[in-house]
């Protein structure tokens, strides 16, 4: 019989997995939405995509403080009945407009989930295996992404779009049975201070503010009014939060997390994959129902190869970034998936044979991020004390979520102004502007993740428990 912290892990992951699928399988109707509201447009319609993503980044830092502030099971239950209502919400709603406010309300709920879970988990295993711990839980998100594209796709060949916004009910009701027994709720402090309600309001007018100027830009015209007013917005909202973030007895982000370097180096080489990955994956379905004439079932089946190659792997490199460390396993995973987006914006042609121009990039991407997702976070984790470790994760999830709400929001304003079909000159310089994002990611690996503590008994916060022990420094040099 399972062990309860093997339950718990269960439940954390299938939150990941959720979340993942909810967010591949929306890239997959995107071209079903366009057809059936063709009064919006794709700048429009991409805000189902975007707006998932921008209100998981303004939301995260909030989850991960409720989730120390008032507990963990209890957070993420809650936000398993917002995921919950989103769903239902996007599956009903009449009108695009509904369709992504629903989708907010949705990544309101995996903002409160995803943070909460991890930090559920992690005290319930031993130190050592922590970083298998966050591989498989990381890894689950892989195989969320690796299972949307052909669920997707048959759900839209059986039914319409609307089931596969429904599909994911039963998962939420069994996660939320099983997870209020065995996640553990941690230690809420008893007169917590108040949440920075200013913060959190900043944040959000500063992603949402620049991410709607980046897709609508070149629609409305950089010198627009309104086009001015939202940049504005966007760049007072960054100076408030900031401000506020100083200010504040507990700030949505602790900038003292900036001064860790395996923490900032890490998410900000993390920041960069997302960005280019997500505008990968927004534009393979419009890519290949356009140019190649693919059906919605080839479309998923197409896209399955690369999350199946992370699925299968990414189980080994977590062992091995357990025994062997994590910096040439994340140098190694973002070249490869460098590699593979540049192969994308070489061979994805009219003319382009599928097994030879878009398997090869595919499955290198997929192998790469194989390599640097639960590497990542683990690495992204591993100096940060145990109290902190929610709203650590939360910070390093919303850098990442930031990535690809600019990621895809770039791919949007890139092609969105084409006529649906006459888009191959914009669909090669998105993938070129997201291999010229993601290059930056080795680099900065290469030239900033210099040491790497690996000593077997520690765990993310080890290291920084023996530096406040000893006054010295503990780490060691790959």
């Amino acid at each position: 019989m399972p062990t309860r912290s093997s339950q718990a892990l269960a439940v954390a992951a299938a939150s990941m997995l959720l979340a993942a699928f909810v967010s591949t399988a929306t890239n997959i109707a995107v071209p079903i939405l366009e057809t059936e509201f063709p009064d919006a447009g794709l700048a429009t319609v991409s805000w189902v995509v975007s707006g998932f993503n921008v209100a998981q980044v303004t939301f995260m830092l909030l989850g991960g403080r409720m989730a120390d502030r008032i507990g963990r099971r209890r957070v993420f239950l809650a936000g398993l009945v917002v995921f919950g209502v989103g769903a239902t919400l996007s599956g009903i709603a009449p009108i695009v407009e509904l369709v992504i406010v629903a989708r907010v309300i949705q990544a309101i709920g995996v903002a409160l989930m995803i943070p909460s879970s991890l930090a559920a988990v992690l005290p319930q295993y031993p130190p050592e295996k922590h970083g298998t711990v966050v591989s498989l839980w990381s890894s689950m998100g892989v195989l969320g992404a690796a299972i949307a594209p052909a669920v997707a796709a048959g759900l839209l060949y059986v039914s319409n779009w609307r089931l596969v916004f429904l599909a994911p009910l039963p998962i939420v009701a069994l996660a939320a049975v099983v997870g209020r027994r065995v996640l553990a709720e941690g230690a809420p402090r008893e007169t917590p201070p108040r949440l920075d309600l200013v913060g959190a309001a900043s944040g959000t007018a500063a992603v949402g503010g620049l991410t709607i100027a980046i897709v609508q830009g070149r629609a409305w015209g950089w010198t627009d009014p309104k086009m001015m007013a939202i940049v504005l917005l966007g760049v007072g909202g960054i100076g408030v939060f900031v401000w506020s973030s100083k200010r504040h007895p507990e700030p949505l982000v602790d900038f003292a997390l900036l001064k860790i370097p395996t923490f900032t180096v890490v998410a900000g080489a993390g920041a960069l994959v997302a960005a280019s990955t997500s505008a990968t994956w927004f534009l393979y379905p419009l890519f290949m129902v356009e140019v190649w004439d693919y059906s919605v079932l080839e479309v998923g089946m197409a896209m399955t190869p690369g999350p199946i190659a992370v699925v299968l792997v990414a189980p080994f490199v977590g062992r091995a970034a357990d025994r062997w460390g994590f910096r040439w396993f994340l140098i190694l995973g973002s070249t490869m998936a460098t590699v593979g987006t540049a192969w994308m914006a070489w061979q994805l042609k009219p003319d382009g044979v599928y097994v030879t121009a878009f398997l090869p990039g595919t499955l290198s991407i997929g192998l790469g991020m194989a390599c640097m997702l639960g590497p990542a976070n683990a690495a992204a984790l591993r100096d940060i004390v145990e109290t902190q470790l929610a709203e650590a994760n939360a910070a390093y999830n919303t850098l990442k979520m930031t990535g690809m709400a600019v990621g895809v929001a770039v791919s949007a304003a890139i092609i969105g102004d084409a006529a649906v079909g006459d888009r191959l000159s914009e669909f090669t310089r998105a993938w070129v502007a997201m291999t010229a994002i993601m290059a930056f990611a080795p680099l900065i690996l290469l030239v900033g993740y210099h040491q790497d503590r690996h000593i077997s008994g520690t765990g993310p916060n080890g290291r920084q428990s023996q530096l406040l022990a000893s006054g010295g420094s503990s780490d060691q040099t790959v």
